[in-house]
């Protein structure tokens, strides 16, 4: 029998030394959550491999702060945990800003922070002498070789809760870690060209824009209107001007004023059939804030058909309408005397999965108009910005005046919901010029129709437009502020995030783009329902725990009695 015994024991012992010298050079990690939540993105994982040096990733948020923070604080670490579980050249550390005990150093650490591109929020901390509020920095800085890249780990959302504003940014979190791998160890720079010769948004005015985007893509100011010159003819050459035109992957075309020629139209039609991807934003309506400092009231009207896009534009399958949006939901105004909304800024709350505007903040728009979907085969179409359900459209010509500002709307007269103000076309874009006569002749026969073209229509030419400082005397006046940031209300709004998720979303051939619509439910507790039962739940945490541990005692007693009375017997 005792010889059974040291087999047995001798076998498990065995067993379990092999178990762990295995686990000592092999690991594996099992995702039981229904939506695996824990299991990381292969696009993710891709870029995670490229990493060969050691990455930093310093997160500051650590400190004692609301219960928010440290659900985000800590879901960060996790994900970084599963990011080191892929590579070991990921590093991490978590950083307080606010440790120093000296103010100066600490205004010194917050100033080299928002220096590196992190944003600081205020928030109030509870301690034994009151409440204080407290700058934090809910954000990261990534270290990786001689570069560093920031992280926002909190999304901005406008009129959303505290508790909807951690939830979307955990979401979210995936993406935003990994787009900085990306853009650190990514060589391959893609490039956008910012359109010109048609009296577009001058650089000053898309600079806020310009340098977000630098920083993952290389860009050049194009003018379509400048040919260069065949050497040996003296005349415009037409072939060059297509090739350089085609080097781009993305065009950015922001309120063009000046009427579209007929090879103008050409050279953009040929650049979407040969795939090209482009966002194009126009003004249907003449209506600028300029024009109220002379008068409190001016006249808007219609200018798209003075442009000669309409036609191109409804063969690719949209059409913009010439009729001014009001919204009950919309934006403020400040006549410097107080800050009102008013109807002609509509605010766009993103409602939609798509990974383009899926958890964004709150878009302003400028007088802008609504958009129609035009059927055609071939073509996939998806509108990304609606409007509320209290709006309405104005027709053009018509006044756009102060008094609205002043004046109370009555719900009763915004009965329109949901207009399109921004739509996204994909794949099959048929040409323009596919049964027409082209305005020069080439070589070659230009392409019916596109394989893979993206075209992203929005009816604001100022939505990329930055302010420029009007207000604060810590940076020179003029000097472009960031965009959606309105420096008169002191609100920022997701009109940057929304172009820059377009720009990755159009040009992201590894996919990565899709984490940020990935669903990972957070099951929260029931904060209404445990303050309700409070008592209960406190007093249950209390009794329960002794009660189980009595209760065992008096089993192990009983059954322990039993037990030596029977032998005894």
């Amino acid at each position: 029998m005792k010889k059974l015994d040291l087999i047995r024991f001798f076998t498990i012992l065995f067993f379990g030394i092999l178990v762990f010298c295995l686990s000592t050079f092999l690991s594996f990690r099992i995702d039981l959550t229904q939506d695996k939540r824990f299991s990381l993105n292969t696009s993710t994982i891709k870029l995670l491999k490229n990493i060969q040096d050691p990455m930093l990733f310093t997160i500051y948020l650590d400190g004692d702060f609301p219960s928010g923070f440290q659900r985000l604080k800590l879901e960060s670490l996790r994900l970084l945990e599963e990011f080191r579980a892929e590579n070991s050249n990921i590093e991490y550390i978590l950083v307080n800003p606010s440790e120093n005990s000296d103010s100066q150093a600490r205004r010194d650490t917050y100033t080299q922070l928002k220096n590196s591109g992190l944003s600081a929020i205020q928030i109030k901390v509870e301690e034994q002498d009151g409440v204080k509020e407290q700058q934090i920095f809910p954000g990261a800085i990534v270290s990786y070789q001689d570069k560093e890249w920031p992280v926002s780990l909190l999304m901005d959302q406008f009129a959303s809760n505290p508790e909807a504003q951690i939830n979307a940014s955990i979401q979210n979190l995936e993406y935003s870690l990994a787009t900085s791998v990306k853009g650190l160890t990514d060589n391959y720079r893609r490039s956008i060209g910012i359109l010109h010769g048609h009296d577009e948004l001058k650089p000053i005015e898309t600079a806020s824009l310009e340098l977000s985007l630098s920083k993952s893509y290389d860009l050049e100011h194009f003018n379509l209107r400048e040919f260069p010159i065949d050497t040996n003819t003296g005349e415009p050459d037409l072939s060059k001007q297509m090739m350089q035109l085609n080097s781009f992957d993305l065009i950015i075309i922001a309120k063009p004023k000046i009427y579209f020629s007929d090879l103008d139209r050409w050279l953009i039609d040929q650049y979407l059939m040969n795939n090209g991807k482009c966002i194009l934003m126009l003004d249907a309506i003449y209506a600028e804030m300029d024009s109220l400092s002379y008068s409190p009231d001016f006249l808007a009207y219609p200018i798209i058909s003075d442009l000669n896009l309409e036609d191109p534009l409804f063969s690719y399958g949209v059409r913009i309408n010439t009729r001014l949006i009001q919204d009950m939901v919309c934006a403020s105004l400040n006549d410097r005397k107080s800050i009102l909304p008013w109807v002609y800024f509509p605010l766009l709350l993103p409602q939609t999965d798509h990974p383009i505007a899926k958890n964004l903040n709150a878009i302003k728009m400028e007088f802008a108009t609504s958009i129609d979907s035009i059927r055609v085969p071939g073509v996939k179409k998806t509108p990304l910005l609606f409007t509320s359900p209290y709006s309405r459209s104005q027709p053009m010509p018509g006044k756009v005046s102060l008094s609205t500002l002043y004046n109370k709307p009555t719900q009763s007269k915004f009965q329109e919901k949901g207009l399109i103000t921004a739509i996204l076309l994909e794949d099959s874009i048929p040409s323009f010029y596919a049964n027409r006569i082209a305005p020069k002749t080439i070589y070659r026969t230009p392409p019916a129709k596109a394989n893979n073209a993206k075209l992203l229509v929005i009816s604001d030419g100022d939505f990329i437009r930055n302010q420029r400082n009007l207000i604060r005397s810590d940076i020179p006046r003029g000097a472009p502020l960031p965009l959606g940031y309105d420096q008169f209300t002191q609100q920022q709004f997701g009109n940057s995030d929304f172009i820059q998720n377009a720009i990755d979303y159009m040009l992201d051939s590894k996919g990565l783009i899709y984490v940020r619509g990935r669903e990972v439910t957070l099951r929260l507790l029931d904060n209404q329902r445990i303050e309700k039962n409070k008592n209960l739940v406190v007093g249950t945490n209390l009794i329960a725990p002794a009660g189980i541990i009595l209760i065992f005692g008096i089993v192990f007693r009983i059954v322990r009695k039993k037990r030596f009375v029977k032998f005894s017997k």
